[in-house]
């Protein structure tokens, strides 16, 4: 039972991977693949810089060699990352900004999952709700 919510995260972060795999779909037709990875990497560069300059700003210590411990290193790359990727969303559906985020929390979700129910079990669960997501995209197209 202590491995049921790592479980039902590791869940939803592979519905979250269908989701991000039909918006890098959508993408790659509208740019091109490489087009959809550039857009894909800002999103989470500017989302990862912006977890680290607030935890910094909260008097958390980064286990990050300088100058990777000062918080103005974090919000200048968030604020770089955001510029080129409001830039690169230009022309497209707002909701497109956010392809990113679903690597994002694949990345953080392995990171934090894996050392407590092991690599199995997340890629289990994290595959089973690409599956499951992927199933559902279906219905709806």
């Amino acid at each position: 039972m202590s491995n049921l919510l790592p479980i039902l995260a590791a869940l939803s972060i592979g519905l979250g991977a269908a989701v991000q795999t039909g918006m890098l779909g959508a993408l790659g037709r509208a740019r091109g693949p490489s087009e959809a990875s550039w857009l894909s990497i800002l999103a989470t560069a500017t989302a990862l810089a912006a977890i680290l300059a607030y935890r910094l700003l909260r008097g958390e210590t980064l286990a990050l060699p300088a100058p990777f411990d000062r918080v103005a290193v974090f919000i200048g790359a968030a604020l770089i990352a955001g510029v080129a990727l409001l830039l690169t969303t230009r022309g497209l559906p707002p909701y497109y900004a956010i392809t990113g985020l679903f690597g994002l929390a694949f990345i953080i979700g392995a990171a934090t999952i894996v050392p407590r129910i092991g690599i199995a079990l997340f890629l289990s669960a994290t595959i089973a709700g690409q599956l499951l997501g992927a199933q559902i995209g279906r219905a709806h197209v």
